[in-house]
């Protein structure tokens, strides 16, 4: 009997201890609690575990669009103070806000920014943006979408939308009017379009920009390292490595064969077989690529030619004749080294 008892103590024991593992396992390992304090636009909550989101009762817009239609915050990704460790960072928590868009001289239609933060325990954040788009009557009518532009032209109503498969230019309902799809594409101007494509069955292997008008004609080819617009509707274009000026016509202005075209105050300094030069914002040259130097001096240009100085205001106008051996700006007054040694006041014209 009493070896009996003994063993029953000891059943009761092990099945005791088993019961208690398995209800400090249930609850998926992972337990998480919303921080306190967290505000959220559009009364949007986060469920616990960080990556589920429920969509409360945000409507922005007169309660046209339902809790459904928000976009996936997976949509667009920005990593910031994010550690190379992030990937096995455990994620506690996630903050979303929900923001309308309004678009300028648009009345058909308005967009919802999404905007989700995870935060991971070594002390890292992830945000994720993506933006839904909807008609006036509240439908949506592209969703999931890492980039939205809206374009007036005309009477008529466009946007650029940008999404996992790419870029596009699409009509106000959001439908495809380019057929390609590009992995970039911005506004360049009054019909017109900055577009990057990557052509794969092409000449070209790498990503090129050129630009094109909203019928997807090509204006300017589709052939350039890079492409940026300096006002004026005038572009500085990289080719092959070497840089050169065009207009929104694919007029160029100064061919592909510099080393270097750079801002510099209100003109374009430019660099060719290691001389210098100076174009206005125009692409207008005012000074042929003959010169050994050009650089700021406070609010001028020093220029040199052989061993002597000269100075350009900012707007390119000459102030002095390339005849000093050296030029300072003392007290806020240009003065000059003259050949036989003695300095003397650069006058202004």
């Amino acid at each position: 009997m009493k070896k009996l008892v003994i063993l029953l103590s000891i059943i009761m024991f092990f099945s005791t201890a088993a019961f208690a593992a398995g209800s400090s396992s249930k609850g998926g390992g992972h337990s998480h609690s919303s921080r306190s304090g967290h505000s959220h636009s559009g009364k949007t909550t986060h469920s616990g575990g960080g990556a589920s989101h429920k969509s409360g009762t945000h409507s922005p817009h007169h309660g046209h669009h339902q809790p459904s239609h928000h976009p996936s915050h997976r949509g667009n990704y920005h990593d910031h103070n994010s550690s190379s460790s992030s990937n096995q960072a455990v994620l506690t928590d996630s903050v979303q806000e929900l923001s309308e868009i309004k678009f300028p001289n648009c009345y058909k239609h308005y967009a919802v920014k999404d905007t989700t933060t995870d935060y991971y325990s070594d002390g890292s954040k992830r945000i994720h943006i993506s933006y839904t788009l909807y008609n006036s009557d509240g439908a949506v009518l592209a969703e999931n979408c890492k980039a939205l532009k809206h374009i007036l032209y005309g009477d008529n109503h466009y946007f650029i939308i940008g999404s996992a498969k790419g870029y596009m230019l699409a009509n106000e309902n959001a439908e495809s009017i380019t057929e390609r799809k590009y992995n970039y594409m911005d506004e360049a101007g009054v019909n017109r379009l900055i577009v990057r494509y990557n052509d794969h069955n092409g000449i070209f292997s790498k990503n090129k920009y050129g630009i094109i008008d909203f019928g997807e004609n090509e204006i300017i080819p589709i052939k350039y390292d890079s492409i940026d617009s300096i006002g004026n509707d005038i572009f500085i274009t990289k080719l092959n490595g070497y840089y050169g000026m065009t207009d929104i016509d694919n007029n160029q202005l100064i061919a592909n064969n510099c080393d270097k075209i750079k801002n510099i105050y209100n003109i374009y300094l430019i660099k060719r077989y290691g001389k210098y030069g100076l174009a206005d914002k125009f692409g207008g040259i005012i000074l042929g690529t003959n010169y050994d130097k050009i650089k700021k001096l406070g609010e001028y240009l020093l220029v040199k030619k052989n061993d002597r100085y000269g100075v350009w205001d900012a707007n390119g106008k000459i102030i002095s004749e390339i005849k000093y051996k050296s030029v300072k700006l003392d007290r806020n007054v240009l003065r000059g080294k003259t050949p036989n040694g003695s300095w003397e006041d650069i006058p202004q014209r």
